[in-house]
């Protein structure tokens, strides 16, 4: 039995991915290098045999990432891999494998703070963000530009500071049985709350700005957490497995091959953190490329460059046939037609031979040397084929000629 009570989401999900991938393959060749999770109380058991079964990888903790941002720890070189929001800016070098859960946006509020305008509660606040959230940092830049504050104006820090801590901004699956993040003494905040004037812009805008977020409701009771008596108007956005470029295509591919084929199995131990896992999601809207290992797997049962393109080719093919064959039928009936016409030049040689001895030989050359001409002016315009049958003509002239000559 697993339990992954108190685990926060982008930890759970390295934690048991981390899990998921260790073999008996011991070279390093075959080793990643995990961002570290912290404390994960939870035994190896069934998940190990999973990826024993189906993947390559023997994935091991890096301990020099530790305390390090994800992708600090991936560009570093720290680490092969880590999860990040999709909404992370671009990182050159970095790769994604999978979608792997939707993280959801908790926001929480010291208890003893009286909400009555949300820009005067900003001011000079400490927010807590948890696990050095990329999305969690971002969300929150963006939220107090839209107020007209400077990084002057507020503190974020990336630990908890009791009694100085004013919010705490946490990005992670929604999961009742997930609340390590949660401190006492603190209430959920909403965005839609009448006290927040850019309400509607959550409800309906944040996607413009941020376009890999869109709002998201927490139900009503999810959480035994002040402040969820009512349902909450969040935000939200894909957490993404992610490795740099260097790891070789073959450990990637057997990463992502185990995680869909196998995702029954993962979704039967932790549901919210493989709940994204699937083929089906937009390409073109990660914040980093596929690593060529994920793209080799999720392209196996596309069609190749000849499949695609196989009715135009089928098209081509047979336009050219008809070219050729329309050619070829040119050909032989500009072929039959010279031939005919030297055709004629044999009969009026003959003619010219049958008359030998009853006519002059002068008049007879004369026509013959006139008959010549006119066969080398007819090669010459094409009219004629310079062949075995041409060759034949001027054998069959000279010939003549002698006859009249003697």
């Amino acid at each position: 039995m697993l339990f992954l009570r108190g685990t926060t989401g982008a930890i759970q999900a390295l934690a048991v991915i981390s899990v998921l991938l260790v073999t008996g393959c011991n070279g390093k060749d075959t080793e990643l290098r995990l961002h570290p999770p912290s404390d994960t109380p939870f035994a190896p058991g069934d998940l190990k045999s999973i990826f024993e079964e189906h993947s390559q990888a023997s994935l091991v903790v890096s301990q020099e990432s530790s305390g390090m941002a994800p992708l600090a720890a991936l560009t570093a070189g720290k680490a092969d891999l880590a999860v990040v929001e999709n909404s992370a800016a671009f990182v050159p070098g970095i790769r994604a494998i999978l979608p792997v859960y939707e993280s959801v946006l908790h926001l929480l509020i010291r208890s003893d703070i009286e909400v009555t305008d949300q820009r005067q509660s900003l001011a000079g606040a400490s927010f807590y963000v948890v696990n050095q959230s990329e999305a969690g940092t971002s969300f929150f830049e963006m939220i107090t530009r839209r107020q007209c504050m400077t990084s002057k104006d507020y503190r974020i820090s990336h630990s908890f500071e009791p009694d100085v801590t004013d919010l705490i901004v946490y990005f992670g699956p929604v999961d009742a049985d997930n609340t390590l993040w949660y401190q006492p003494g603190y209430r959920f905040a909403s965005l839609n709350s009448r006290f927040n004037p850019q309400r509607h812009y959550y409800e309906e805008g944040v996607g413009y700005i941020a376009p890999n977020m869109h709002p998201k409701i927490i139900p009503a009771l999810t959480y035994e957490i002040p402040g969820n008596e009512q349902p909450l108007l969040t935000v939200a956005v894909n957490a993404l497995l992610v490795t740099h470029s260097n790891v070789p295509e073959k450990l990637v591919f057997g990463v992502t091959k185990t995680l869909l084929e196998q995702k029954p199995r993962f979704t039967a131990v932790a549901p919210s953190l493989f709940e994204a896992v699937n083929e089906s999601f937009d390409r073109y809207a990660l914040s980093f490329p596929l690593h060529s290992g994920a793209r080799r797997y999720l392209e196996r049962d596309e069609p190749g460059l000849l499949e695609r393109y196989a009715e135009t080719i089928n098209l081509m093919v047979y336009l050219i046939f008809l070219l050729l064959t329309g050619f070829l039928a040119l050909a032989r009936w500009t072929a039959r037609r010279k031939k005919d016409r030297i055709d004629t030049f044999y009969i009026r040689v003959r003619a010219i031979e049958s008359r030998i001895g009853s006519d002059s030989a002068e008049v007879l050359l004369s026509e013959l040397n006139e008959l010549e001409r006119e066969a080398f002016d007819s090669l010459v315009a094409e009219k004629l084929a310079a062949n075995e049958s041409f060759r034949i003509f001027t054998d069959l002239v000279a010939r003549t000629r002698g006859s009249l000559d003697t």
